[in-house]
């Protein structure tokens, strides 16, 4: 993994405390939030709510996430079976790649990409097919389908996409969306 280095979040966290900056790269809250939001956090550390949460989560909370899911997009998922909670993003993408993928394995990526990406798929021994994302003369961010068809090959096993797009924010219309499904159908 050495070829990674460290992460851009890191690189830049570095440079705004060595040159005394904003850092505006990592998300960091610039308030402690709200009062009540402090108080029921101390209130669960409190009332014993202080350990390691199981493996795929607190039940309460896959129970919450579940029940959202259903009171806003219809969806019907079992909170004890198909909902699990990760620290991150960049832990739920990993953990995915390393099930999903043996050594081999090809992964399509539209790029550019969140730098994790390569690292997660390089630890699963597992080959990038990037796909280049390319700006357009009606100001959006496209692909070319014949790069994505060729993306394609019998070792494809998974397609990272996030929707809007990480890192150019493109939202993936429908016709784009119907293109990759048919692929990966």
């Amino acid at each position: 993994m050495r070829p990674f280095g460290t992460t851009i979040f890191a690189e830049m966290s570095a440079l705004a405390v060595r040159t005394s900056s904003v850092n505006l790269g990592q998300g960091f809250p610039d308030t402690d939030g709200p009062a009540s939001m402090l108080d029921a956090a101390a209130e669960a550390l409190r009332n014993g709510h202080n350990q390691y949460p199981p493996g795929p989560g607190i039940p309460a909370l896959r129970a919450a996430i579940a029940a959202h899911q259903r009171d806003f997009w219809q969806l019907e998922y079992d909170p004890d079976g198909e909902v699990v909670v990760t620290a991150g993003a960049t832990e739920a993408v990993a953990a995915a790649i390393l099930a999903l993928c043996e050594p081999g394995d090809e992964v399509v990526c539209f790029e550019p990409y969140y730098d994790s990406y390569a690292a997660s798929i390089a630890l699963a021994h597992a080959v990038r097919r990037p796909v280049t994302l390319r700006p357009g003369p009606d100001g959006r961010y496209h692909f070319d389908p014949d790069q994505l068809r060729a993306a394609f090959t019998p070792r494809t096993r998974l397609v990272l996409l996030n929707s809007p797009h990480n890192a150019t924010g493109m939202v993936f219309d429908e016709t784009e969306l119907a293109t990759i499904a048919a692929l990966c159908l």
